[in-house]
């Protein structure tokens, strides 16, 4: 096991819990070379100085970095099998009459760990380093910047959810799942947005596995932006991980979103519940239920269903005559928000399947309470059913009820 503090912080991917976060070893991508001149010009303090120096050799009149050759030639790629890798190096060597020249800034990791296998370029930088590296070039003027992400997948082959079933491969889902969490680190680092400032909603995901994952091997993420470096502060999100396995691009997923202000998400998640609709609970909250009432009764049961106006819960046994008025309050407890208290109005009691049932009427909720009430059934409960509406009595004609004006036609007085 890895320690927890590589992890990338849970609060960065929106996760509660370290055991749900799947991503760590956070690093930039490094530049392949640089021009000497942006050293020379920085007057770095000695030790910057030798981070850099480490990091990359000097080759003419640029900083190349020392795992990667300024120049191969094919037969070099041939003798080490390496040819089938020549399309995947246009992207960043030239290619002369026999060789290949470094071209390119940027050069994937994959990339590089494959060229390590050339004689004299398998000291690759490992992650410590590279971090110290990005952190003195980060502030230089004229360095190239990209923005681009590298992590390393923690493939927990126990995780309860992922791995419920066996696999011999790391399942898709899963990947999607490290994707948005990769691409809300490499947001939070780069939109100039703050933590909790805004929230993402996705509005496509675009996903294609040209190869298993196996669970056996390491597994390398790569994000950043899709097409190019986002302006600061944007509104709409457009990235893309790419997840590689032994040199291999195993998965890529492109997530197309918005980003919306904490408050107009806000509103836009306030969903109004029908009081006749009835809900179960589920984890998160627990089912002891204390009411507390006016005349100094404590009563104690099992919660059972929620609703906006009330809820009902199982009593061992009969809670006997109560006073009248029964006003009080109830006490539930929810796991990650402590003690809430809910005025109660009301209290019937009734036989049911497994006990005796309470049922509380809430009294009037005030904003506050009311909008913490709704979070609770939004965020703790499931669907039961909707409380069909009381039915008028069949024997009461509707133009007697007292609620609405009478339909008949006033009757002529007779002379």
């Amino acid at each position: 096991m890895i320690d927890m503090e590589r992890k990338v912080g849970k609060d960065i991917v929106h996760k509660g819990h370290d055991d749900d976060v799947l991503i760590y070893d956070a690093r930039h991508q490094l530049p392949a070379w640089l021009p000497a001149a942006i050293i020379q010009q920085a007057n770095l303090d000695p030790a910057d100085l030798d981070i850099v120096n480490q990091a990359y050799r000097q080759d003419s009149d640029r900083l190349v970095l020392r795992s990667l050759p300024t120049v191969i030639g094919l037969d070099e790629l041939e003798q080490a099998g390496l040819s089938a890798c020549l399309p995947e190096l246009l992207a960043c060597y030239e290619k002369a009459t026999d060789h290949l020249i470094l071209t390119g800034v940027w050069v994937l990791e994959s990339i590089e760990a494959k060229l390590a296998q050339l004689l004299g370029y398998d000291d690759v930088l490992d992650v410590g380093q590279r971090r110290q590296v990005h952190d003195v070039l980060k502030n230089l003027d004229g360095c190239p910047q990209q923005g681009l992400l590298y992590f390393t997948l923690f493939n927990d082959t126990s995780n309860y959810f992922f791995y419920r079933k066996h696999h011999e491969h790391v399942p898709g889902l899963m990947l999607i799942e490290v994707a948005r969490q990769a691409m809300y680190a490499h947001f939070y680092e780069h939109s100039g947005y703050a933590r909790g400032e805004v929230s993402i909603s996705i509005v496509d995901l675009l996903s294609s596995f040209p190869r298993y994952t196996e669970s056996s091997f390491q597994v390398d993420v790569l994000v950043g932006d899709y097409a190019e470096v986002a302006q600061p502060r944007a509104r709409k999100v457009d990235k893309r991980a790419r997840f590689f396995q032994r040199g291999e691009l195993v998965a890529d997923i492109r997530l197309l979103g918005e980003v919306i202000k904490m408050p107009v998400f806000k509103r836009m998640r306030n969903i109004n519940f029908d009081p006749a609709c009835w809900f179960r609970p589920l984890k998160g909250i627990r089912h002891d239920v204390l009411i507390h009432l006016e005349s100094g009764r404590h009563l104690a049961g099992r919660l059972d269903l929620l609703s906006m106006a009330g809820l009902q819960m199982q009593c061992d046994s009969p809670v006997g005559a109560l006073d009248t008025p029964t006003r009080g309050h109830v006490y539930l407890y929810l796991e990650n928000e402590g003690m809430i208290s809910l005025p109660v109005q009301s209290l019937l009691e009734s036989d049911g399947p497994k006990g005796r049932l309470l049922k509380l009427q809430l009294a009037d909720l005030d904003t506050q309470l009311r909008f913490k009430w709704r979070e609770v059934l939004k965020q703790y409960t499931y669907f039961s059913h909707e409380e069909p509406a009381p039915a008028r009595a069949a024997e009461q004609p509707l133009w007697m009820t007292f609620d609405q004006p009478s339909p008949m036609p006033e009757q002529r007085i007779e002379a």
